[in-house]
């Protein structure tokens, strides 16, 4: 799997960046056009092309004009988390810090 470079656990859902970049970069070969061209086309920044096509992350409005360039569903490049035989392995930090009030502390 590819694109796990930005996923902290393999265990959560996850975005393949690096595969979404290859086909944005051999689409805009096969275009031709410049790449303010096909920016302007597409409905963002040349800057945006320029930083999903090196694999960084782009906002999911950005992320779905591109596919729709692509002609491909933006779940193409999506990477389903691997099963846990041990569900209480995933542990977060969110919602639990000091202020959160727990349903065990208020019975």
């Amino acid at each position: 799997m590819s694109g796990l470079q930005n996923s902290r656990n393999p265990l959560l859902a996850d975005f393949d960046w690096r595969q979404f970049a290859q086909a944005i970069k051999t689409r805009c070969v096969a275009d031709g056009r410049s790449q303010w061209e096909i920016a302007k086309d597409i409905g963002i920044t040349e800057s945006d092309l320029s930083r999903v096509r090196g694999g960084q992350i782009v906002s999911v409005a950005k992320a779905v004009a591109l596919a729709r360039w692509l002609k491909r569903p933006l779940e193409s490049w999506y990477l389903a988390p691997l099963p846990d035989p041990s569900p209480d392995r995933i542990k977060t930090t969110s919602c639990s810090g000091s202020n959160v009030k727990h349903a065990e502390a208020a019975e």
